[in-house]
């Protein structure tokens, strides 16, 4: 529900690394005409685990991948409906699994907070996105001495496009519930976080009763309104946003009282001072206004969205 806001130079160093790795894996590959997967025996050593030899078809299918595309673009239609036959089961998914799963996302993304070179704690530190793009209720911080960073979300799940698992625009860093919720979920419904417009997701409250005019906190009722989210339906649904936002129906309460207290008067009075009207509304609010924005604080789309339906600032 929050948009994801385009980084230049994180992009750049993005597609610069992986892009790189992936061209040399894939022609380290298709030289050898094999892939050798191991895995770890009980005792701790490892051990061959298959040869997966690739055959001519596979190797001009990896060599046709335009990688430019698979990194820059966002998730044009017409890659997914072309890779749409590759099966879970098939040699072709395996092979692409490996490259860009296995040896591609887990070895960029799964490193630990020490790391030096780019990894997910640099990804996400960069990003700048401080809230779950996706609840908007959560913090996404890192803390690289207490190995803490929010998860990392693949919009279009690595288990059915492996070949999107390093994509940039295919990463969204989102708080460990809607993860879960999310899991390897499809639907091409979704709005993408970066493709998010001001006027994709609104809030608003709806009044159950007449008692709804009586912001006196100590007689309010909470079940003389109700809280409403316009959007994009499957997104609401599948992180059941109008449920877990029925839950902050205090936060509308104390912007309706603060509406009561703070009459025009008082804000024109604050004005004198030299504040500015983002000053001021972040001084009443503790939020912030601007779109761009949204993202710093949980909960701050709902609160800008009552604050313009009620006509403060």
């Amino acid at each position: 529900m929050v948009k994801i806001n385009f980084n230049q130079i994180l992009f750049k160093l993005h597609c610069n690394t992986i892009k790189s790795e992936i061209e040399n894996l894939i022609t380290q590959t298709c030289k050898n005409g094999k892939i050798v997967k191991k895995r770890k025996k009980s005792n701790g050593k490892f051990e061959n685990y298959n040869y997966l030899t690739l055959s001519q078809t596979d190797i001009n299918y990896l060599q046709n991948l335009n990688l430019d595309l698979l990194i820059k673009v966002k998730f044009l239609k017409e890659i997914i409906d072309e890779m749409e036959e590759v099966t879970k089961n098939s040699h072709r998914y395996k092979l692409l699994f490996y490259i860009f799963v296995e040896r591609g996302y887990e070895k960029f993304f799964s490193q630990g907070k020490n790391k030096k070179n780019y990894s997910a704690y640099e990804f996400v530190e960069k990003l700048g996105l401080d809230t779950c793009p996706y609840c908007n209720r959560n913090y996404t911080f890192v803390v690289r001495k207490g190995k803490l960073r929010p998860e990392i979300d693949h919009f279009y799940p690595k288990t059915i496009y492996p070949y999107l698992a390093v994509n940039f625009f295919n990463l969204i860093p989102s708080c460990q519930t809607c993860n879960k919720i999310k899991s390897n979920n499809m639907n091409f419904d979704w709005i993408n976080h970066y493709d998010i417009e001001s006027d994709s997701y609104k809030f608003t409250y709806i009044p159950n009763s007449i008692e709804f005019a009586i912001v006196e906190k100590e007689k309010y009722n909470f079940e003389s309104f109700e809280i409403e989210l316009k959007g994009n339906e499957s997104n609401i649904e599948l992180f059941k946003l109008k449920e877990l936002y029925e839950q902050h129906k205090d936060v509308v309460v104390d912007l309706l009282i603060k509406k009561a207290y703070y009459p025009q008067s008082y804000i024109d009075e604050l004005s004198k001072f030299g504040f500015s009207q983002d000053e001021i509304y972040r001084y009443l609010f503790s939020n912030y206004k601007k779109e761009d924005d949204l993202h710093k604080r949980p909960l701050s789309k709902l609160i800008r969205d009552i604050l313009e339906e009620l006509r403060i600032l």
